[in-house]
């Protein structure tokens, strides 16, 4: 029997160099692989070590105490230092579907065993497997314990483990998931929920729910994109003061035409603000900004479906899923709806002042906040190599209210006016100013653009900037509640199908068409 020792060398190197000798005496020295031995000089390494690996009958993966933070350095570091992780590389082999490897994890060193939802997907079955611990001060007793699994483990598999998965598949869909480019689900014959009057646009139907509910149960994700009219549909149960509710965009422009006298018509809130901010300086309208979006706002349907919807997936007996929310929202009613949840998530904010002005800060759940200096090499969100969200994401692309995290404060953080736009506009290239993890989840998903009408400059703004103004390559969705036939046809020249619901409908039939996950027959 031939065995792999796989390890970090920053982190159980001593370990790997014990069992190596331990081992080789009782299986043969060329039967018992550790590449600092066993690598022929003048040769690709990696070649070597996929080639032994895949007639190995075992692979032991040591596992140390710096062994979790060291591939999350690697992770991060990515960007800044392109260095393919062979660890892990190693790991997703042996774990991949057809291997007839056996994967014993060992632990050493005092080391627990990493916990599933910390680990890449492709090597997160990992977790699932019997581990054997090799202590310092039992090191004799523990050696004849593994010894005798390795004993027990006999020949070599006849086929697949049942535990394995494929990392170019990882995470495949079952009956509630399907991967992009795969067919759907045959449309049912419910009728559809909604129809406009003036540009006859269709509602969701059944197939569009489903369609939508697979990709946001995926690897491949959906990236919901949130603008103002989010708050346009009133939270299920009306709070009890009229300030606690938060202003659409057009209210929000009616309200700072009134309090300045304007008459706009159409009303327009870049065009708006522009006026404001040159007619009566900034500091009148970021305190007016201030007094209509309140802090202690409720959060509307949409909010809560997106912070419960992991906790959702956790009752229903389903792979718990996070998402990348992208809004251009100044308000705080998201925060406060994942708050309220107790569903832990990354805040990244696009500065429009201060010290950081013209850069994003990133503001971790457990960490404290960095700014992002350098776009195309920051690696530091919760998503990992493969573009799977570890953690729930909102990204905030034009500023935020007055607020501070973990020490750092912000004010007067608002890109609103046309000025602000054209400049957030010019910034080029876009990598310059977009950090690299969010700008590649958002090219690769499904996007899903929940309250934006034609005329909002931040949808404008937002396509343009990230897209350069080409249609959006993945299938994606807007959902309004009347729009017409003139949005139709922006929403098509953008890639995207335009569908007419109210948003607190919608976030209620997709609720709706989340399904338990199957009971296997006993």
């Amino acid at each position: 029997m031939q065995v792999f020792i796989n390890y970090r060398r920053e982190d159980t190197e001593a370990y790997a160099r014990l069992l190596h000798d331990r081992l080789a005496p009782a299986y043969g020295a060329e039967n018992v692989f550790l590449d600092v031995v066993n690598l022929t000089p003048g040769l690709q390494w990696l070649e070597q070590i996929k080639e032994r690996s895949a007639s190995s009958a075992v692979c032991l993966v040591l596992i140390g105490p710096r062994w979790m933070s060291s591939m999350t350095e690697r992770a991060h570091a990515r960007f800044e230092r392109p260095t393919e992780d062979i660890v892990k590389r190693e790991i997703e082999f042996a774990l991949s579907r057809g291997s007839t490897v056996q994967v014993i994890p060992v632990l050493v060193g005092g080391a627990q065993m990493p916990i599933g939802d910390g680990l890449p997907r492709s090597i997160r079955t990992l977790t699932s497997l019997h581990a054997v611990e090799v202590r310092h001060a039992h090191f004799d007793e523990d050696m004849e314990r593994l010894m005798r699994t390795l004993a027990a483990t006999g020949e070599r598999f006849d086929g697949p483990s049942e535990n394995r998965v494929d990392p170019d598949s990882a995470g495949a869909p079952d009956q509630h998931s399907v991967a992009a480019g795969a067919l759907p689900r045959p449309p049912s014959q419910r009728p559809t929920l909604g129809t406009s009057s003036e540009g006859n646009v269709p509602g969701p139907d059944e197939r569009h729910y489903e369609t939508v509910v697979r990709y946001l149960l995926d690897q491949e994700g959906v990236v919901p994109v949130l603008g103002l009219d989010v708050n346009a549909d009133r939270p299920v149960q009306e709070p009890q003061f009229e300030s606690e509710l938060l202003p659409s965009a057009d209210e929000l422009a009616a309200d700072l035409a009134e309090r300045f006298g304007l008459e706009f018509d159409p009303l327009d809130l870049a065009k708006v603000a522009q006026h404001v901010y040159l007619t009566c300086g900034s500091p009148d309208l970021h305190r007016s900004l201030k007094r209509l979006l309140p802090i202690e706002a409720e959060p509307s349907a949409v909010h809560r479906f997106l912070a419960t919807f992991p906790a959702r997936l956790d009752e229903l007996g389903l792979e718990r899923r996070y998402q990348m929310i992208v809004t251009t929202n100044y308000d705080v009613a998201l925060e406060r709806a994942f708050d309220q949840a107790n569903e832990p998530y990354d805040l990244v904010v696009y500065m429009a002042s201060g010290t950081d002005r013209g850069r994003f800060v990133h503001f971790p759940f457990d960490g404290d906040p960095e700014p992002i200096n350098v776009p195309n090499r920051y690696g530091k969100l919760p998503i990992d190599e493969d573009g799977e969200v570890q953690r729930s994401l909102i990204v905030k692309i034009h500023g935020a209210v007055d607020g501070s995290s973990g020490g750092y404060r912000w004010k007067d953080n608002y890109v609103i006016t046309e000025d602000q736009y054209i400049e957030y506009l010019s910034h080029s290239p876009v990598e310059s100013l977009v950090p690299v993890q969010i700008l590649d989840r958002l090219t690769g998903a499904h996007c899903l653009f929940l309250g934006y009408s034609m005329n909002d400059w931040n949808l404008r703004v937002f396509l343009k900037r990230i897209w350069q103004g080409a249609p959006i390559p993945a299938k994606s969705w807007a959902i309004e509640r009347e729009p017409g036939s003139l949005e139709n046809d922006f929403w098509r020249h953008s890639g995207v199908d335009l569908l007419a619901a109210a948003l607190a409908d919608y976030v209620g039939e997709l609720t709706r068409h989340i399904k338990p996950a199957a009971v296997a027959p006993a």
